[in-house]
């Protein structure tokens, strides 16, 4: 049998926030130890990284992407 996709995915409500903070961390991360100083690039990181996700997931509710 073959299955449908589905398009419209439901998302969790954090989602896009969610995958801000992972990427924000992994990037904070990397950005620390190349100006050795890992504290300040992963609080850097995760701040930069919330903020995008949560832009996304208000951009996303706007455009009726988002799960309830």
């Amino acid at each position: 049998m073959e299955q449908k996709s589905n398009d419209k995915k439901k998302r969790s409500a954090s989602f896009y926030q969610s995958q801000g903070l992972a990427i924000g961390l992994a990037l904070g991360l990397i950005f620390g130890a190349a100006m050795d100083n890992i504290g300040v690039g992963l609080v850097l990181g995760i701040a930069v990284g919330l903020g995008l996700g949560r832009t996304l997931e208000l951009q996303a509710k706007k455009q009726g992407n988002e799960g309830k």
